[in-house]
């Protein structure tokens, strides 16, 4: 389990392609976000969100849960990227412990064309996201360690005129709409 401590802007394609311009050594990569829940969201109406990230050959499982501290990540790797996955002990017990007992399904899916900058302190990821025939483009600043996180992320943003204010709900949420 971690406790997970971002920032994210969703920005336009001009402001992402010109931000990019200062980061000349970011190379994508591509990750397949496969969301799962039951029929009736029980996963999301606790505040929760649960998926499969596939990168290359490797598939990231990842409960997301709203908690005291703020955001609760539990992650493991899995053999593959289905429902068959999920009854893995490990999570089963996870998903008993927030009353979750029907069963999963797919419910979404979402591509994102990543390029990662580790700053030392943190995460600076430029995302381009594809889902539901639409597509959109957000840049996260992701904490390694405790730091002045937000006003590093300002003097980034301050390049292309921008300014940190939350201005975009979670992937899943963005993916979901679009249902």
């Amino acid at each position: 389990m971690n406790i997970e401590k971002e920032y994210k802007i969703l920005v336009n394609q001009n402001q992402f392609t010109e931000l990019l311009k200062e980061f000349p050594q970011a190379t994508f990569r591509k990750q397949v976000n496969t969301y799962y829940d039951t029929l009736h969201l029980d996963i999301r109406k606790v505040r929760g969100a649960m998926r499969i990230r596939e990168v290359g050959n490797r598939f990231l499982f990842t409960l997301k849960l709203h908690g005291d501290q703020g955001m609760e990540e539990y992650e493991t790797y899995v053999k593959e990227n289905s429902v068959a996955a999920l009854k893995a002990p490990e999570i089963c017990d996870l998903l008993h412990k927030i009353s979750v007992t029907d069963p999963i399904m797919e419910i979404t899916r979402l591509t994102t064309y990543r390029a990662i900058i580790d700053t030392g302190d943190a995460e600076l990821c430029f995302d381009y996201n594809e889902y539901g025939g639409h597509e959109d483009f957000e840049i996260e600043y992701e904490y390694k360690r405790p730091h002045e996180g937000k006003a590093i992320f300002n003097q980034i943003l301050q390049k292309v005129g921008l300014t940190y204010h939350k201005n975009c709900p979670s992937k899943i949420k963005r993916a979901l709409d679009t249902l």
